[in-house]
């Protein structure tokens, strides 16, 4: 499985991984929120989220809940003693899941990571506020056995980001590279094995390779393989060519 994406389900291919056989975790799993009105866009096209996300991210709420405490729990297992996980969640689950992460299954809390949108989708029915950030925990298997403090500048835990400025694939919630390689830095060492779950587009493989870090990723979506073995070729050719000089 190293340095390769399998195609399978999250939750049946994590068992298949040893104990304390991971160094990192670092993922975006989906959110739920692939039902209802709600109106997204997929590139310059207006769309409902059951289009966008419909085809993995429609659950039934206790099925859903189960679904992450599982992953929670097999996060923690193969997670080495000091290991580290960075889970994004919905901005509503986010203290639900890390409560459930810390008190039932055994994480310590260490803090939580803000990526904030500076060019948010607009408030299409003007009925809320713009939806300007998104939310990830981090927690460690005890208290951390990595965490490389980068510098006072880069140290705090909000992100800002332009959507749409950076992105190389039609997933439709694909995470900067540059956000995944700082996660990476902070809580691994070089070679560590780092592994998404949901490795969707691909984000994590590719800051992984840019931090010499080996990486782990399960999908379940034959489209969205096809385009991260796209950008993990073409991250390839980029650091082959820079080997020359």
């Amino acid at each position: 499985m190293l340095n390769s994406i399998v195609h399978g389900d999250a939750i049946e291919l994590i068992k298949e991984l040893e104990d304390k056989s991971i160094d990192l975790v670092v993922t975006d799993p989906p959110y739920n929120i692939g039902g209802g009105n709600k109106r997204t866009k997929v590139g310059n096209k207006l769309v409902s989220n059951k289009e966008a996300w419909g085809k993995w991210d429609i659950f039934g709420v206790d099925e859903y809940d189960i679904f992450i405490f599982n992953i929670l729990e097999e996060c923690y297992r193969v997670l080495k003693d000091g290991g580290s996980l960075y889970f994004f969640t919905a901005r509503e689950m986010n203290g639900y899941f890390c409560n459930y992460a810390t008190r039932k299954v055994g994480f310590h809390y260490n803090n939580s990571i803000a990526m904030v949108k500076s060019n948010p989708l607009p408030s299409f029915a003007k009925s809320n506020y713009r939806n300007a950030f998104e939310l990830a925990f981090f927690v460690s298997k005890g208290k951390p056995s990595a965490l490389n403090f980068l510098s006072q500048k880069r140290m705090h835990n909000v992100y800002y980001h332009q959507i749409g400025s950076t992105k190389e694939t039609k997933h439709p919630t694909e995470k900067p590279v540059n956000l995944f390689k700082k996660l990476i830095l902070i809580s691994s060492n070089e070679e560590d094995v780092v592994l998404d779950p949901f490795m969707g587009s691909g984000t994590t493989a590719i800051a992984s390779m840019q931090t010499n870090r080996n990486y782990i990723g399960f999908e379940m979506d034959d489209e969205y393989i096809e385009e991260i073995n796209k950008r993990i070729k073409k991250e390839e050719s980029k650091m082959n060519q820079t080997s020359l000089f």
